[in-house]
């Protein structure tokens, strides 16, 4: 499990009631929407070199992003297509922050290691799925990046925040297909 999945877990126990009464009034694609717009926001403001003001748009990019499955999980509206399109919208957010990153002066080269890496996450994961029941292993996954992103843009370190979600996302995809590897030889 992830750094956060325990923590995640237990935040969504406690939110449940909150995600009963949003789901009264929101579905869970048009809060992934919301947050698709919010990380829009983030990318015209860090773009413009407003980076605490796109800083605050991550995190509410972010907010909606677990809203989107909370809501989803107490008012039983899973769905396929719904968790299909939560992930889609997520990397295209991971990728407009990674460009509006580069746009605002990060090394291309780094933003291009830290968005491969990102994307290698959630791949490793969707691949190993196919035939695995579970592949959320690993130290950053996407809540873990937002948190970095957040955290470095606040600070003033945000070359540093960048590098560090390179480093971490690769060694979690690698993490995933050692753990994918040792997983299908007992599988089979």
């Amino acid at each position: 499990m992830s750094m956060l999945s325990k923590f995640k877990q237990s935040v969504t126990e406690k939110l449940a009631p909150v995600g009963n009464i949003i789901g009264r009034k929101i579905t869970p694609n048009q809060l992934t929407l919301t947050g698709l717009i919010f990380g829009l926001f983030a990318f015209f403001f860090i773009v413009n070199g407003k980076t605490l003001y796109g800083a605050f748009f991550v995190l509410l990019s972010g907010i909606f992003d677990m809203l989107d499955g909370l809501v989803a999980r107490t008012q039983r509206m899973t769905t396929n297509f719904g968790g299909f399109f939560d992930s889609v919208i997520d990397r295209y957010v991971d990728i407009l922050l990674f460009i509006a990153l580069g746009l605002y002066g990060i090394d291309w080269l780094l933003i291009a290691v830290a968005m491969s890496g990102a994307l290698l996450v959630s791949y490793t994961r969707a691949r190993a799925e196919k035939f695995l029941e579970k592949c959320d292993v690993g130290i950053a996954e996407r809540g873990e990046r937002m948190i970095i992103l957040f955290v470095s843009m606040i600070s003033g370190y945000i070359y540093e925040g960048v590098l560090l979600i390179a480093i971490l996302s690769h060694l979690t995809a690698l993490h995933r297909i050692f753990y994918t590897f040792q997983k299908s030889k007992t599988t089979q």
